[in-house]
């Protein structure tokens, strides 16, 4: 089967504005804008080029994820057309009740309120982590401050910080179910997907691209999970992590992976 003319791309290669890392920031240097303006005599006005910079920092540290994400995609998009030109291992295709079923397992990781359970039980670990920080920047205000000033600014920091950790642990399920609801609605775009094997990566037609490059394992998992698992090296500047990637094998397809699993294993494996 030739390689499908709409592509598909990795979360890594997608960029969402909903993503911690970019919103935690944002969120903090905007809060405290607010609690000066609050609390102090400063006007909007008197704030203005504060402001102004914060705005230009806030578009280049959005800015920086969108080139990583187009960057990525600029990869995936070579990787891809370099997998289909060379050959296709193995093509599977998922029924439409099989991959309905697999895609509702993976949002239940993703966000465990869609399989029934509590949703804000880690609203009480960062709460008690908010209230003993707090404590102590309280207590600091008692014991080794004694400028009027600095203890009423210290005091109504340590009420912002416990407020932001439980902020923080509210906004974690509503985030887990966003992130439920994008992975569902990019998996089900396709109601019998195919995925494509190759030596060197594994195309998902809604997934979109998995590299193998620096394949270190391949387990085969048909009898107890209905799967193969890849186990890939992703290195960084100081350390090799070992990242497992379980891919479900359709019904029917039980030979065709075990066989794959060994072919991985004689031709990038053992040379």
């Amino acid at each position: 089967m030739e390689k499908p003319t709409q592509l598909a791309f990795s979360d890594q290669a997608t960029f969402t504005f909903f993503r911690l890392e970019i919103l935690i920031p944002i969120v903090i240097i905007a809060s405290g804008f607010i609690i000066v303006l609050v609390t102090g005599d400063a006007s909007l006005a008197d704030l203005a080029l504060e402001i102004a910079i914060f705005s230009a920092l806030c578009l280049g540290w959005v800015g920086i994820f969108v080139a990583i994400a187009w960057g990525h995609r600029l990869w995936e998009t070579w990787a891809i057309n370099r997998m289909f030109a060379g050959e296709i291992w193995e093509c599977w295709q998922f029924s439409s009740s099989a991959w309905l079923a697999r895609v509702e397992a993976d949002c239940n990781l993703i966000s465990p309120e869609d399989d029934g359970q509590n949703p804000y039980s880690g609203v009480i670990a960062s709460s008690i982590f908010g209230l003993i920080i707090a404590s102590i920047m309280i207590a600091i205000t008692f014991f080794a401050i004694k400028d009027p000033e600095i203890k009423v600014a210290l005091r109504i920091s340590a009420g912002f910080v416990f407020l932001l950790l439980v902020g923080i642990g509210l906004f974690q399920p509503l985030a887990d179910k966003y992130r439920a609801g994008r992975y569902r609605q990019k998996a089900l775009r396709i109601a019998e997907p195919h995925v494509w094997f190759g030596p060197d990566g594994i195309y998902h037609e809604t997934l979109g691209h998995t590299s193998l490059k620096e394949l270190h394992k391949v387990t085969d998992q048909t009898r107890s999970r209905k799967a193969i698992q890849f186990t890939v090296v992703v290195s960084s500047d100081s350390y090799d992590d070992l990242v497992k990637v379980r891919f479900p094998v359709p019904s029917g397809s039980e030979e065709q992976a075990a066989r794959l699993v060994l072919r991985y294993r004689q031709e990038r494996l053992l040379t």
